[in-house]
């Protein structure tokens, strides 16, 4: 009963999810499980007959793809080697939870999750040059804020003295011309 527990809280994939994870086709893996179930493997099936894959399975059937890469080996002779490697319980240390966040997706997720890192720090320095950038658009505002200022204050000066050469003029017109009256005026 324990061991019907413990295969309970196992992770149980479909068909889909294992061919993905195993980069294989759905129908190279129907095929080998079926190898497998006609040299005594068992997988779980539901009421239907579908199967659901264990973790267990899933590095059964890695093991499995691994053996029949080898050149001299047939695909029977692998399940053959398959169930003497199993019955043997010299079980692999792979763990399906690694193979899942590896290579489930394949190498386009991994290479998406790089695009993602390189554009988070890409996002971190262009912030920190936006920093940089501000702080150089508030000193520039700061000096331009300045020389008008000080401008404004020169031209203040200017019209001041601009005042003060027209009162002067004013006080050295002669007396006489001041008096002439408006009919005066052009003589």
């Amino acid at each position: 009963m324990s061991e019907e527990k413990e295969v309970k809280q196992e992770n149980i994939y479909s068909s889909n999810d294992v061919s993905t994870l195993l980069k294989i086709q759905e129908s190279t893996l129907r095929k080998y499980a079926l190898m497998l179930e006609d040299n005594g493997y068992k997988f779980h099936k539901n009421e239907q007959g579908h199967r659901g894959y264990y973790d267990k399975d899933v590095i059964a059937l890695k093991k499995l793809i691994e053996l029949k890469k080898h050149p001299d080996m047939t695909l029977k002779q692998a399940c053959i080697a398959l169930m003497t490697w199993l019955s043997e319980k010299s079980k692999s240390n792979t763990d399906t939870i690694d193979i899942a966040q590896h290579e489930r997706h394949g190498d386009g997720y991994n290479e998406l999750l790089q695009k993602i890192d390189l554009l988070q720090k890409e996002q971190e320095k262009q912030q920190d040059f936006n920093k940089l950038l501000i702080d150089q658009l508030k000193k520039q505002q700061a000096h331009s804020d300045l020389n008008h200022q000080q401008l404004m204050d020169a031209i203040k000066v200017v019209n001041e003295q601009k005042q003060l050469i027209a009162a002067t003029k004013e006080e050295k017109v002669s007396p006489e011309k001041k008096k002439k009256s408006w009919f005066k005026f052009w003589e």
